[in-house]
């Protein structure tokens, strides 16, 4: 299965870029995903917790990113298995920043991302092209989101570091406060599939108002 998609935040393809390079922080954005030890090198061990009803899922598996900061862009790979439900996970996820200013000044950045995954075991159900798509399209917008949030909130910290560094007399230590990575709840199928299915009910009323007016 291969899904395409983009996304816009409201900052410079500069400070989006050193978000990517905190590798903790940008997978915690991740709807479901964490990671189970630091990163080496590049090599991830990396957890993405599926809930589907009473049933929850953790896929545990090995991955790697490579980041290139010449084009602003990079790949990550990995895959994972569940032992409950004996479903398994693989894929690779490529990304590319572009600068889209369009006004001159107000920042803004599109990030695209292109995934290839296959998943074999009793979830292989949600790979079917049409649910997928859509759950893919609601991650993608969550990832945003958390994104998003962690750009302003290392921005705020950033601002108030800088307005308490110029209010300290010279000579004087500063404290300094660390961004911890975010927690990432685990990924509820279930949840998105009604909140979809919802969003599918509304267009079809919709569609059916205009056409009798």
């Amino acid at each position: 299965m291969e899904i395409e998609q983009s996304f816009q935040v409201p900052f410079s393809p500069e400070s989006v870029w050193r978000c990517f390079h905190d590798i903790e922080g940008i997978v915690g954005c991740l709807p479901g995903a964490s990671l189970t030890a630091p990163p080496d090198s590049g090599k991830l061990k990396l957890a993405m917790t599926v809930k589907l009803g009473p049933i929850v899922a953790v896929f545990a598996g090995d991955g790697e990113i490579k980041l290139d900061d010449s084009t602003c862009s990079g790949n990550v790979t990995g895959g994972g298995s569940d032992r409950k439900s004996g479903s398994r996970v693989k894929g690779e996820a490529a990304f590319s920043l572009h600068d889209e200013k369009a006004d001159g000044q107000n920042p803004s950045t599109r990030v695209d991302v292109r995934v290839v995954f296959s998943i074999a075991g009793s979830l292989a159900q949600f790979s079917r092209g049409g649910i997928v798509r859509e759950l893919a399209a609601r991650m993608t917008d969550a990832f945003a989101d958390n994104i998003k949030s962690k750009l302003e909130l290392e921005t705020e910290v950033l601002s108030g570091a800088l307005m308490t560094d110029s209010a300290a007399p010279p000579g004087a230590q500063t404290s300094t406060r660390r961004i911890e990575p975010a927690t990432s709840a685990p990924l509820n199928l279930g949840k998105l599939f009604w909140s979809m299915l919802l969003s599918s009910m509304r267009k079809i009323f919709r569609l059916k108002r205009k056409i009798k007016a």
